[in-house]
């Protein structure tokens, strides 16, 4: 291979054999190529060795064992590197090796009809011949995990599987792996006895794994949002803690906060037809459901202690929440108002906490809040964490900001207030957050500014206020802003 035919992007990687010895040597010296590991070079002298291994891992282990099945930790895990070990089943290689970042664990190659294609010709064992390959227990070394699941890992395994799959695939899971155990040296007796412990109404002694005891006591989690709140968690502990006072007195700003955060689910009433129903505490006849909503969402802000009152205890705050809902959607009795859904919901392509994992990702995301600092920060998190696990039929935007506003309330600190003017941003924003892993940036800089402007705006007179609306832009139709370039003004 000529030295102008070698890949140069970031994180690509050659083989030695690509270049002549002489090309390669003088590229080295040159500061051309870095070596990565034994056989394998790249022209990127920038990126640490390990992203690039990263980059290319399935590549380099072919290079090193091109027979290779994933098997046992790292088949359970789809493939995915845990604690730095990939786990293989190989006849090229009968010791373990080290690559950047990543030490892999070999034993002798056994394949079976059933594994899967993997990239770089290497093959990946089936769920269910996973499953039965790590019922046989081993230990780590030099604090990473060991070559297969351990028998808590395992227990946790099989109950995701129970939670994420339907009783037809979970059953045919285990028809599998009950067919594959004789052939690899396995009781098929201990299968169905993990199977069955995993489904018992009664909490076993010996289930050690934490997910599948939650499951059990229904509280199970959803390991990837919680792994989202633990990032949104770090980046909002970054942040400064500013600090807005709250407007005395408050004048229109529950109104104006009721109008807008219904206006952003699409309950939309004029202003005027919006104080109507306030004022009269009355719906209209023919949007009965519509008027309600208002109704409730104002009832939840006007009430000066009940919108501060929040708790460090993840239980009691989850209590608030459905109590909120439940005031919130009084005039809709078919969405359960203050109760959990049952069924799975999703807004376009995002799919939000399935029901059976509601209450325990609530749990555990909500116990992240105290760790940190009181006011916007603890705010945003809340609300994303609401919003995030969506846990109820509907309401569930309105419920999430209510949270939020609670936070700031509770410390005597400015409410936000979106304005129909940020709805579109506000949106995308979220479904940042949601398809970003947990990235907060962009949610937190519309919150931001929606912040500010609550801030600044003269709620204590109603003229100023409403003429403030007009003057900021807060009532424009997002695309008619974007059309005429008009923005959201701070006052």
């Amino acid at each position: 291979m000529a030295a102008g035919t070698i890949p140069t992007g970031p994180r690509t990687i050659f083989r030695s054999r690509d270049l002549s010895r002489t090309a390669l040597t003088k590229g080295q010296r040159a500061g051309r190529y870095v070596k990565i590991a034994k056989g394998i070079y790249s022209a990127d002298t920038d990126s640490e060795a390990a992203s690039i291994v990263a980059a290319n891992l399935w590549q380099i282990i072919a290079e090193y064992c091109p027979d290779a099945v994933v098997v046992d930790r790292t088949a359970a895990l789809g493939g995915r590197v845990d604690g730095g070990v990939v786990t293989l089943a190989t006849d090229a290689r009968t010791t373990n090796f080290t690559l950047p970042g990543v030490h892999v664990l070999v034993r002798p190659r056994v394949s079976h009809d059933s594994d899967l294609a993997w990239p770089a010709g290497l093959h990946m064992a089936t769920p269910a011949r996973a499953l039965v390959d790590n019922l046989a227990e081993s230990r780590g070394r030099d604090g990473r995990p060991g070559r297969t699941l351990s028998q808590a890992e395992l227990q946790d395994w099989v109950a995701e599987k129970r939670l994420s799959r339907d009783e037809r695939r979970l059953r045919q899971l285990e028809k599998d792996a009950v067919e594959l155990a004789p052939e690899l040296g396995q009781d098929p007796k201990v299968v169905h006895g993990l199977f069955a412990s995993i489904a018992g109404d009664e909490l076993p002694a010996h289930l050690s794994g934490p997910l599948a005891r939650a499951a059990l006591r229904g509280t199970a989690w959803d390991t990837r949002r919680l792994e989202m709140f633990e990032a949104c968690a770090n980046q909002l502990l970054l942040e400064g803690a500013p600090v807005l006072p709250a407007p005395e007195p408050d004048g229109e700003l529950p109104f104006y906060e009721a109008y807008f955060s219904n206006y952003i689910e699409g309950t939309e009433f004029t202003i005027l037809q919006a104080r109507e129903i306030v004022e009269t505490q009355t719906p209209p006849a023919k949007r009965a459901p519509d008027g309600h909503d208002l109704l409730g969402t104002h009832r939840c802000v006007v009430d000066p202690i009940g919108r501060a009152t929040v708790s460090d205890d993840p239980e009691q705050a989850i209590e608030l929440l459905r109590t909120r809902h439940r005031t919130l959607m009084v005039g809709r009795p078919d969405v359960g108002p203050g109760t959990f859904k049952d069924t799975t919901n999703r807004a376009g392509t995002t799919e939000f906490v399935p029901p059976e994992r509601v209450h325990g990702t609530l749990l555990r995301g909500l116990a992240r809040t105290t760790e940190l600092p009181a006011g916007l920060p603890r705010a945003v998190y809340v609300m994303a964490v609401v919003a995030e696990v969506h846990p109820f039929v509907d309401g569930n935007g309105r419920a999430a900001r209510l949270m939020m506003n609670a936070e700031l309330s509770s410390v005597g600190h400015c409410r936000i207030v979106v304005p129909t003017v940020l709805r579109n941003d506000y949106i995308a924003a979220l479904r940042r957050f949601s398809n970003g892993n947990g990235d907060v940036t962009a949610l937190l800089a519309v919150l931001e500014l929606a912040w500010r402007w609550t801030a600044s705006m003269p709620w204590g007179d109603r003229a100023a206020t409403d003429g403030q609306m007009e003057a900021t832009n807060a009532t424009l139709e997002p695309l008619d802003a974007e059309r005429t370039g008009d923005h959201l003004r701070l006052p």
